[in-house]
């Protein structure tokens, strides 16, 4: 059922009518395996638009499907982090910019480069396929959605920044049971991805270092668009490292 709630969460996936439970829950505890379901989503999308398209084209197609699936909700994380993490002000205004539904310049220009950097990366796992398979392909994007989740759980160790906010409803019913299992799962598909996969693990934790460290500094913690923008950061550091030579 949690299984169920997290999929009728975090991704726009037709699973049914009203699948989210009163509270949140144990529905983080699912976070690698919905990472590994629209990573895998993305992959066979940019399979199947390799067969007649031009590997530029697949990447966006790739792209939109990423954000298709999961309804662009974190990257209302990246806008709002963009918009409260660069421009100088203190932590309590900060977390009102990031609370305002409108888009900065900052924001703005994070979204354009997050899309751009996962498009560009998938453009670069397109053009491989003869060379790779579909093996790297689909390696790659069930690595990047799987480890970028599994990132999640240790920006849970970090102190909220808004108590009673969506960032402290996902941690309910998260125990170290449950991230030691996230770690376990992220270092299987490192593992499987080779020299490659541990390399983009090291990306994935100098990216996750860097964004908690200036949440912590710049706004006393972390909050759900925190959690969203960690998201897709990893995605796209993870992707970038795959497509690397």
């Amino acid at each position: 059922m949690t299984l169920r709630a997290a999929l009728g969460f975090f991704t726009r996936l037709p699973i049914g009518p009203a699948p989210l439970p009163p509270t949140f829950r144990g529905v983080a505890v699912w976070l690698p395996v919905v990472g590994l379901i629209v990573g895998a989503l993305a992959a066979l999308a940019v399979r199947a638009a390799a067969w007649a398209l031009p590997a530029p084209v697949c990447g966006v197609i790739g792209c939109l499907v990423w954000v298709g699936v999961t309804g662009g909700l974190h990257l209302d994380g990246v806008a709002d982090c963009g918009d409260g993490l660069i421009v100088e002000a203190p932590p309590a205004r900060r977390l009102e910019i990031m609370k305002d539904s409108r888009l900065g310049t900052f924001g703005g220009t994070a979204l354009f480069f997050v899309l751009a950097l996962k498009a560009a990366a998938l453009c670069a796992l397109a053009a491989s396929l003869d060379a790779r398979g579909f093996r790297g392909l689909a390696g790659a994007c069930c690595l990047a959605g799987t480890l970028a989740r599994c990132m999640v759980f240790a920006a849970m160790r970090v102190p909220s920044a808004r108590p009673g906010g969506l960032g402290d409803a996902l941690r309910d019913g998260v125990g170290g049971r449950h991230a030691l299992i996230a770690c376990a799962v992220g270092l299987g598909a490192c593992a499987l991805n080779g020299v490659r996969g541990f390399a983009a693990l090291a990306a994935a934790l100098i990216v996750t270092r860097l964004l908690l460290s200036a949440a912590r500094k710049r706004l006393g913690g972390v909050t759900g668009d925190v959690f969203g923008c960690l998201v897709e950061l990893v995605e796209c550091a993870v992707l970038v490292v795959c497509c690397a030579g």
